[in-house]
């Protein structure tokens, strides 16, 4: 790993060579005859598919903790937030970024799964914009909004740099998701030809059942063809902590 300029590098262990990688450990050898192999036996559940993936969380309201997911320049490299032009009559100029929620259960059920929104932006929309409503979701350490009807106006920049401030904590949120899906192929297809890619799909209620349970897979009704494809869980609205068990 390089170091700053003038700063001393020290050996770990006398006789090192301090400008050389460290030596990995050697890995363990294992011995086929281990007791460990044959001393336990493993029952089997029929019904259970180890190829499966565990079911997304079903629509509804979690609480969360949330933070800043970087989103990806022309360039391929992460950056906090990107510009872009949005909309018309007239468009706007707008800075966009994405938040991940990690989800709280106290079940252990769907403890960690994360969902996103990838398109937080400051694109203004019935007076206000992603950015801010966030923002006024979100509590200061002393409990008071980071954002309130009367916040000073900011720039662009300066309400991003805000979020990132908000966000940097990991801090708790109310979140409501949804299940969305779309076929990729199909939206391949229009990117290609210009045409306006088909609806996404969203709401879990809207999904075939199986076994009684709402299945996330569905099939494209467009072109069967394209096959199969796998529900995305994504952030429907946030909600401040109070707000959660309310309907």
């Amino acid at each position: 790993m390089a170091t700053p300029f003038g700063q001393p590098i020290y050996a770990e262990h006398e006789g090192d060579d301090p400008t050389q990688p460290a030596a990995a450990p050697e890995a363990e050898v294992l011995d086929i005859n281990d007791p460990a192999f044959t001393s336990e036996n493993i029952e089997i559940n029929p019904e259970v598919d180890a190829y499966a993936f565990p079911p997304p969380p079903p629509d509804g309201r979690y609480r969360a903790k949330l933070k800043l997911s970087p989103r990806e320049n022309a360039a391929k490299e992460k950056v906090d937030y990107l510009p872009a032009v949005w909309g018309s009559n007239p468009p706007q100029k707008v800075l966009v970024t994405g938040v991940e929620a990690a989800i709280i259960d106290p079940s252990g059920t769907f403890e960690g799964y994360k969902v996103y929104d990838r398109q937080v932006s400051t694109f203004i929309q019935r007076e206000g914009s992603k950015v801010t409503t966030v923002l006024s979701f979100l509590q200061r350490p002393d409990g008071a909004p980071w954002a309130t009807t009367t916040s000073k106006p900011h720039n662009l920049v300066a309400w991003m740099e805000l979020l990132k401030q908000a966000l940097a904590g990991e801090p708790e949120v109310g979140i409501e998701t949804q299940w969305e899906w779309s076929c990729a192929a199909c939206g391949e297809a229009a990117k290609k030809t210009g045409e306006k890619r088909p609806r996404s799909i969203t709401g879990m209620h809207k999904f075939p059942q199986f076994k009684g349970k709402f299945s996330p897979e569905m099939r494209c009704s467009v072109n069967p063809a394209h096959g199969e494809s796998r529900a995305q869980v994504r952030i429907a609205r946030f909600l401040k902590i109070a707000d959660l068990g309310k309907k």
